[in-house]
């Protein structure tokens, strides 16, 4: 795994450098393909300067693993409690990863259903994935044209965007692949 970090108007002591890096191994240790030499992970530390808050300071970790991008930001008071609670979403995320139930190979082709359970653990766990988390409702679509709505997808820096295509007035959706 290739650990990158930068820092914005902050400066890492050893001790902390580690505290992260030793942070980050514990997480690859959740899944077998984050630790592959493809898996690449970008650590942003930054002094937060926003008046009004006692968080001091940001990390940002981006890790990217076959097939996924898992992305956490936090702001904490230490560089430690930060750590701790991106830690703890990426940990989530990671979660998710693992339990895909669609997962292709490298090949394209679906893995087999004893590999799927090697990744995700027990039916058990298949059954809690299965929950809707988040139900979200377009009652007022803009009409615009695909290359706006490509635009627009990449300025929110999203997976996708819904929109009404103005050539068919009906709902459309454009979205990225991985």
């Amino acid at each position: 795994m290739n650990i990158q970090f930068s820092k914005s108007h902050f400066d890492l002591n050893d001790e902390q450098k580690d505290y992260i890096l030793k942070k980050i191994e514990h997480l690859a240790t959740f899944a077998d393909r984050m630790n592959d030499e493809s898996a690449e992970v970008h650590v942003n530390v930054k002094e937060n300067k926003m008046k009004g808050t006692d968080n001091n300071v940001s990390i940002e970790i981006t890790m990217i693993v076959p097939h996924a991008l898992i992305r956490a930001e936090v702001d904490g008071k230490t560089v430690q409690e930060a750590t701790d609670l991106c830690e703890e979403k990426l940990r989530k995320q990671i979660e998710r990863y693992k339990g895909k139930l669609h997962r292709r190979a490298d090949s394209g082709k679906l893995m087999p259903k004893s590999t799927l359970e090697q990744l995700a653990g027990t039916q058990e766990e298949y059954v809690e994935l299965k929950k809707i988390l988040k139900r979200k409702v377009f009652n007022d679509l803009k009409s615009m044209h695909e290359e706006e709505a490509l635009e627009q997808m990449e300025l929110l820096c999203h997976d996708f965007f819904v929109f009404e295509n103005v050539a068919t007035g009906a709902p459309a959706v454009v979205y990225q692949r991985a």
